[in-house]
């Protein structure tokens, strides 16, 4: 389930604070800018994407993880030690 967001403008970094527990749909302002607009948030990482693809203009939009899913490559997480 995924609903839309009233036109946020913030850093994927503030995005995935604001929302930790929920994936964030986002149209970045360019390629290579780390700047954008939230356009939704939801639980779904594949519902959110097909709704990106389905949008009239999809360029420099993605789909971000919610900061509390985000893994380490190769290391291992707090839980894991002892």
């Amino acid at each position: 389930m995924y609903e839309a967001v009233d036109s946020l403008r913030m850093t994927e970094h503030e995005a995935s604070e604001r929302y930790p527990d929920n994936y964030i749909a986002t149209r970045k302002d360019s390629m290579f800018s780390e700047t954008g607009t939230v356009l939704y948030v939801g639980d779904n990482q594949s519902e959110l994407f097909r709704v990106v693809l389905n949008l009239d203009d999809s360029t420099y939009c993605g789909v971000l993880e919610r900061l509390n899913l985000q893994r380490s490559f190769g290391g291992s997480c707090g839980r894991c030690l002892k």
